[in-house]
């Protein structure tokens, strides 16, 4: 009787087995039951439609009730906001199914040819890019897979970051911020928009882009130093050395210079820096090259404090470097930097520890947007300043910002540089008729950063442009007339902030506040001011920078904006507040009312970080301030790796 009663119940649990691996429901219960144990591994940012809805759904959503239930959900993940319905939410989690193309955030073939979506684009290319004679879409390097430089070797363009990109931007929580373009059925254009808003360039060649290189050296050998350096890229989770000789990216005389220095080391026992005992001398290198001419700009990091703690050796060296470059084919400048610190950082903030060595002080490049038949316009780095690893495709970028400002603009730029995108806007602005312009130019231009060298590097350039686009008259004229010689000279900011904070007369005053309330020319006949404050983003923004600015152009690091920054953005036009392009006419009101971008209607976002841009364009679109997103734009600036620069432009 037991066996019986035994073999009943088996056959029972099997039927109903049975019957619940035929049952759909079982199998979607299944699938979304895996989905929610696999993400909670992953990264929000790398997960399918469905999985972000189980992500959000599991521990990371918000519910918002404004006195009673609401329909609607803030999902939250990796500093963006996601708000759709709940039955939007629900849906999509049935009838779909787990896929490779579903798990990089996009539709199938299949799927858009059902939906009548347009087929998934590639990347768009730049007219220049019919020169390129290698395939697009292969870098074929020998180094890939032990080289932590790069994480693609073909498909540069398919990388998670721009996946995540996209699917940020074609979001509908985003989508209804962004400006119809005349557009009568928002609803259309968000489906026709969706799966192209957020277009990707390609701006260079995806090899031999990287013009400027900083690789670690450690010795070959701990026991003789004639076996020379080891140079190249830390291995993954380890300070060893890799040596890369033969790497892609790297501008050609990058590799060469890297050969140079490598057989010198052997020549004259160069002492290689130990990190484990701190002993040695050369640390690092850093490799710039100069685009029109091809040569290399050398910084040799070594472990001391002074220069002639460097000595003998530096000067071994050196001249070393320069014998095997006979041809002068190679080296332009040569720079030593100590830096005995501990840690990783490669530079010392201490500017007395750069040292030049031989050579010119600059490394020079044309100004993007300037003439190119004409000498004038040039661009000065030196290796204290920031300067972008892919200047090539850094000029496309600066391309597009330009094209964005409005003809007869008072523009401000905030964490500038050198001044590379303003003076850019500047140059091509004050052109004359040329590539469809009407020759306003623009009224004015106002640059800062913390970096002290940079301005230096800024008024060397303004000097080499026009003065008819930069309203400057030159030193030499200024000398003759009477001036006192050398007092524009003081590059270093000194007497910057006296001169900036001098008196107003109250002619300066009256002809500041008719030319607001008019727009005829005549009122603006005054030629373009251009300067240059040494502060952090926040505190030119205090100081009264972007007061009268109509254009406004950030390019932060990859944390993005400073937080003050961020909430002088997010404030509401005060249309009470008058008009003024100084801080000093706005004395008599209390500094915590004073809205110091009030007058700024465009917004130029470039940025280098994704996480830190979605996190500031969720603050901006759902401020009170007024921002709607014109054109978003990603660059591959950086092939190979994970890595996406993007162009935002708002609009209010």
């Amino acid at each position: 009787m037991n066996a019986v009663t035994a073999a009943s119940t088996v056959f029972i649990v099997a039927c109903c087995h049975i019957l619940c691996l035929h049952s759909p429901s079982f199998h979607q219960a299944t699938a979304f039951s895996s989905c929610r144990t696999s993400t909670r591994r992953r990264s929000p940012h790398h997960l399918t439609e469905l999985q972000l809805s189980s992500w959000y759904d599991n521990d990371d959503y918000e519910d918002r009730y404004d006195g009673k239930k609401s329909s609607t959900f803030t999902a939250r993940g990796r500093g963006r906001e996601r708000t759709e319905s709940v039955e939007r939410s629900r849906a999509r989690r049935t009838g779909r199914t787990r896929n490779n193309d579903w798990e990089r955030g996009r539709p199938t073939t299949e799927q858009r040819q059902k939906k009548n979506l347009p087929q998934q684009q590639t990347a768009v290319l730049p007219q220049r890019g019919e020169q390129f004679s290698q395939p697009l879409s292969s870098i074929d390097c020998p180094h890939f897979g032990t080289c932590p430089g790069c994480v693609v070797n073909t498909n540069i363009q398919d990388i998670d970051v721009i996946d995540s990109a996209k699917l940020y931007f074609s979001s509908q929580s985003l989508q209804k911020h962004v400006i119809p373009h005349n557009r009568n059925d928002r609803e259309s254009f968000f489906h026709e928009q969706q799966d192209e808003f957020y277009k990707v360039i390609i701006p260079s060649s995806i090899t031999s882009w990287r013009t400027q290189a900083k690789l670690a050296v450690a010795p070959t050998s701990t026991w003789s130093r004639s076996s020379g350096a080891t140079i190249g890229l830390y291995a993954r989770h380890s300070h060893d050395v890799l040596s890369i000789p033969e790497c892609k990216v790297h501008h050609p005389n990058i590799n060469r210079a890297v050969e140079l220095i490598v057989e010198a080391t052997k020549k004259v026992r160069t002492p290689i820096y130990l990190e484990d005992t701190g002993d040695g001398l050369l640390r690092y290198i850093q490799l710039q090259v100069e685009l029109s001419t091809g040569k290399v700009c050398l910084t040799l990091v070594m472990n001391a404090q002074k220069l002639k703690e460097c000595q003998p050796h530096l000067s071994f060296l050196v001249k070393e470097l320069k014998r095997m470059d006979e041809k002068r084919e190679v080296w332009h400048s040569m720079w030593c930097h100590c830096n005995d610190s501990g840690g990783n950082a490669i530079f010392s903030r201490d500017s007395s520890r750069w040292h030049p060595v031989d050579g010119p002080p600059f490394i020079c490049e044309k100004i993007p947007g300037s003439d190119p038949n004409a000498k004038e316009g040039l661009l000065y780095f030196s290796p204290m300043v920031f300067r972008q690893g892919n200047f090539e495709g850094f000029r496309e970028i600066a391309r597009e910002v330009r094209e964005a400002i409005p003809e007869g603009s008072k523009v401000c730029e905030l964490y500038a540089g050198v001044g590379l995108l303003g003076l850019s806007s500047l140059a091509y602005h004050g052109r004359g008729k040329a590539d469809g312009n009407t020759g306003r130019g623009l009224k004015w231009l106002r640059c800062s950063d913390e970096n002290p060298e940079n301005e230096r590097c800024f008024e060397l350039a303004v000097n080499s442009m026009p003065m008819h686009i930069t309203g400057r008259t030159p030193k030499s004229f200024e000398s003759k007339s009477g001036a006192k010689a050398g007092s524009d000279r003081q590059w270093r900011g000194k007497n910057q902030q006296s001169r900036r904070n001098r008196e107003t007369s109250m002619k300066d005053l009256m002809d500041t506040m008719v030319g607001s309330n008019t727009n005829d020319d005549t009122s603006t006949s005054k030629k373009p001011s251009v300067t240059y404050t040494v502060a952090n983003a926040a505190s030119a923004l205090f100081q009264g920078q972007a007061l009268g600015a109509d254009v406004l152009i950030v390019d932060p690091p990859r944390k993005g904006l400073e937080e003050p920054v961020l909430q002088q953005l997010c404030q509401p036009r005060n249309p009470k507040q008058p008009y003024v392009e100084y801080a000093n006419m706005l004395s008599h009101l209390p500094r915590h009312t004073v809205n110091w971008v009030n007058d700024v209607r465009t917004l130029i976002y470039v940025s280098c970080g994704f996480d830190a841009l979605a996190k500031d364009c969720d603050k901006l679109l759902t401020s009170n301030a007024g921002w709607k997103i014109e054109s978003a734009t990603g660059y591959v600036l950086f092939p190979g790796s994970n890595h996406v620069e993007s162009v935002v432009v708002f609009r209010r």
